[in-house]
């Protein structure tokens, strides 16, 4: 029992000496050397590094909330995950993480936040992920290229009022994928201010509408 970081740990987290002649044995725990190193020590815990840097959620923890500052040995394991690998990205490192970038290119949310957030432009390894998802695309197109996102029209002419607004923000003309689905919603305004004329594949609906 005296030698289980869970036991002692319990028992003695309000006693700081008792913990200290322990460190041997919390250096061991990733979970007790985290909390060790934030709650205890209230900064770094060098022993037990090794540890702390084999879980994917406590490595990048301990680099936010205890280091404030890049930890090396732990990002092959931030590295991993998505959601830790971004913010490990846009929190700590302020910039680029290649390491992290296979994992964050599987979710177009976090392709999407890493390219505006972090790169400041595209992100070409998770644009497939971004392409998927209507909003995101249009985003992608609007925020981060300022311009045409081929891979994401499909998903974009899906829903008229993205469709409608990426003719009119991004592309500053007509959108012909899209046209089929902006004539039954938002064919007036298309026509308006895309086309500045007629929109004979809106007009049932513009009529309808009038």
């Amino acid at each position: 029992a005296f030698t289980n970081p869970e036991f002692f740990w319990e028992n003695y987290k309000d006693d700081k000496e008792e913990l200290k002649k322990r460190e041997k044995y919390i250096a061991k725990s990733p979970k007790h050397a985290y909390l060790y190193a934030k709650s205890i020590l209230k900064g770094p815990f060098p022993l037990g590094e090794e540890a702390i840097s084999k879980d994917t959620q406590l490595a990048y923890s301990y680099a936010n909330d205890v280091l404030n500052f890049p930890f090396p040995i732990g990002e092959k394991a931030i590295s991993k995950d998505a959601n830790f690998a971004n913010a490990y990205a846009r929190n700590i490192l302020k910039g680029s993480f290649p390491l992290g970038e296979e994992a964050i290119a599987k979710n177009g949310g976090f392709s999407y936040q890493y390219a505006k957030e972090v790169l400041n432009g595209p992100f070409p390894l998770g644009e497939e992920a971004i392409s998927k998802d209507t909003r995101l695309a249009y985003l992608y197109a609007h925020s981060v290229l300022k311009g045409p996102f081929k891979l994401g029209e499909e998903a974009i002419a899906k829903d008229a009022s993205f469709a409608y607004a990426y003719a009119k923000d991004v592309l500053k003309g007509p959108f012909p994928k899209g046209e089929a689905t902006i004539a039954k919603d938002y064919a007036y305004q298309y026509a308006r201010d895309v086309l500045k004329g007629p929109f004979p594949a809106g007009e049932e609906a513009i009529a309808t509408e009038g």
